[in-house]
């Protein structure tokens, strides 16, 4: 089976120097001419969407899996006709803590909440994970705090130099009165995401998924991941 990698950026090329390895597969970066292909496939997209269409096409042909890493798509929409799984992050330990909140986050209706992520400067799709979190918790997505300055993300969140290109940071701040609670999730570079999608990956190999859209905390959910 062939997986293609559907995109030309930071994400892409990690998971494309990734040492992900497959039986019986091919890990292949997605060129327009396979389109045409007539097999299944798994398609992980992590591009701007200027393919995406192209790539709907192809998996509502061979229903092949299509893996979403894009965020503010219309695939987070969608009524496919393929197994569709649209993953707003793909590192494990943060997925977990993301179903942990999306479990429990209704406890906390009526207490004050702040969200504040940080991503490289030269991000400039949504914040999936950030809105995620603020869905869990009742928070308007405008609400959500957004910080794409190196020199904040140095000083004040404490982001390493060489990791200023390419960061996830989230924190969550939960207030009663004078209690607080904070949690914070920070990712480093790309490959706990990497190691995440050669996760899904092995999931999609290893299980039947019907042709509907899954979230991948649905995968948490099912104990595949």
């Amino acid at each position: 089976m062939k997986i293609f990698i559907v995109g030309s950026g930071k994400l892409a090329n990690a998971i494309l120097g990734a040492d992900l390895t497959f039986t019986s597969c091919e890990v292949i970066k997605w060129e327009s001419r396979y389109q045409t292909l007539n097999e299944k496939a798994i398609l992980i997209h992590a591009g701007s969407g200027r393919e995406l269409n192209t790539c709907l096409a192809f998996c509502a042909r061979t229903k092949s899996v299509f893996i979403e890493l894009s965020t503010g798509l219309e695939t987070e929409k969608m009524i496919p006709e393929f197994p569709l799984i649209i993953c707003p992050n793909t590192s494990i330990l943060i997925l977990k803590t993301l179903r942990m909140i999306n479990l429990f986050g209704g406890n906390f209706e009526n207490y004050g909440i702040s969200i504040t992520e940080s991503h490289q400067s030269t991000k400039n799709t949504e914040p999936g994970t950030a809105y995620n979190l603020a869905n869990s918790l009742n928070v308007p997505h405008s609400s959500v705090v957004s910080i794409r300055d190196p020199q904040v993300q140095q000083d004040e969140i404490g982001i390493p130099l060489e990791f200023l290109n390419g960061h996830a940071y989230h924190k969550i701040v939960i207030r009663n009165g004078e209690d607080e609670v904070t949690i914070e999730t920070k990712v480093l570079g790309h490959s706990s995401y990497a190691n995440g999608v050669n996760a899904i990956i092995k999931a999609c190999l290893n299980h039947d998924f019907e042709n509907k859209r899954y979230t991948v905390l649905d995968l948490i959910d099912l104990k595949m991941l």
